[in-house]
């Protein structure tokens, strides 16, 4: 894109030297007078060349005009593209972060989640608080850092031995971080009883949680392939 607009830029500016060149030379065509051949002209001869110029003149003038009117339209050109492009950068930039292709950074909750040889996490028990986080408004969530897209597969591999995230293989202790409202993620992870904190704790998991203004999730490293879906039209 940024090629484009340099481009663009480029035959621009060659076109308006052109245009310029083209108006110089003609202007010079009409300054140009003999003035040796005036004197020597009989009125009527000198009346139609001075008509003849003006005619010329005018040409010019017309011709000045319209390069003017080209080199303004193709200055438009370029900030239109400019700002066309701008645009699209930044709906680029909206769309990758919401697809989770972005490093992201935002107030939010981070949780540590400990195997102990009484109580191991399995992938259910992270699809449950992956779930949670999102019911709670998470707008980005990683485990180990692994970015969590619509696409991630949370699975336990040979009897919970271990568990794989994105495909990757992932081992306690679990670090867990959601970007959202500090305060809604907390009424719904420690929602009396029934949320993931209590629930949990009273279960015999061992898990610690913070609320911070600075979690920073990477972004999703893997490519993202649609095979089903289609543009409708």
């Amino acid at each position: 894109m940024r090629k484009d607009k340099i481009t663009i830029s480029i035959v621009i500016f060659f076109v308006s030297i052109m245009l310029v060149s083209s108006m110089f030379i003609q202007f010079r065509t009409v300054e140009k007078t003999n003035s040796m051949g005036i004197e020597s002209m009989r009125e009527d001869e000198l009346r139609q060349e001075i008509l003849n110029w003006k005619t010329k003149y005018n040409e010019v003038d017309e011709k000045i005009q319209s390069n003017k009117q080209k080199i303004e339209e193709y200055t438009n050109t370029i900030q239109n593209n400019e700002q066309s492009s701008e645009l699209l950068d930044e709906e680029l930039k909206e769309y990758n972060m919401l697809v989770g292709k972005t490093n992201v950074v935002g107030e939010g909750v981070v949780l540590n989640l400990t195997d102990t040889p009484e109580q191991s996490f399995s992938a259910s028990n992270l699809i449950y608080l992956v779930n949670e986080l999102k019911y709670a408004g998470a707008e980005a969530i990683s485990i180990n850092d692994q970015r969590i897209i619509n696409s991630t597969d949370i699975v336990s591999i040979n009897n919970n031995q271990y568990i794989l995230v994105n495909g990757e293989r992932i081992v306690s202790p679990y670090e867990v971080k959601a970007i959202g409202s500090k305060e809604q993620l907390d009424n719904i992870l420690n929602f009396k009883n029934e949320g993931f904190v209590p629930y949990y704790k009273t279960n015999g998991y061992t898990l610690d949680i913070s609320f911070q203004s600075n979690v920073r999730i990477p972004a999703y490293n893997k490519e993202i392939v649609l095979k089903y879906v289609k543009e409708e039209g």
